[in-house]
């Protein structure tokens, strides 16, 4: 392995924060009249515009690269004891099974107060720059636009 690679490896996980406003008003026309939630169809858009980006499922750990197959977007749910529970919702183009799949993970872990987390993935900085986490956010806009 080349000297640069394992120096990137071993970097310390800098802070980069990027901000930008998206405007979701199809989202919530789609979500009005089409009966879906709101949080679904922008988990959903997420998923959907990282699935197409190669970086993020690149993920580097205990001096290894991973490149992992498969992608779920993260869900904290409000439990019926009054704290919070997990699930991962694993990435698919379909928006009716994502829709499906959203309703009873969520659903099934507030009533069990059971995390699932058959996988889970965090975006690292080492995945990428900020060049690329911003083509992310551009990409995203254009997801949500023609949901």
């Amino acid at each position: 392995m080349k000297q640069e690679i394992k120096l990137w490896m071993k970097s310390p996980m800098p802070m980069v924060t990027l901000t930008k406003t998206f405007d979701v008003t199809r989202l919530c026309r789609v979500s009005r009249r089409r009966g879906l939630k709101f949080n679904m169809l922008l988990c959903w858009c997420i998923g959907k515009t990282a699935s197409r980006i190669e970086e993020f499922y690149m993920l580097p750990h205990d001096g290894k690269l991973y490149k992992y197959d498969r992608m779920a977007v993260n869900m904290i749910v409000d439990n019926i004891k009054g704290g919070l529970s997990f699930c991962d919702i694993a990435v698919t183009d379909d928006l009716e099974q994502f829709n499906a799949n959203y309703l009873h993970l969520t659903e099934t872990i507030r009533q069990t107060c059971q995390d699932i987390l058959d996988i889970s993935f965090q975006f690292h900085h080492a995945q990428m720059d900020g060049g690329h986490a911003a083509h992310f956010l551009e990409e995203l806009q254009k997801t949500i636009n023609h949901v």
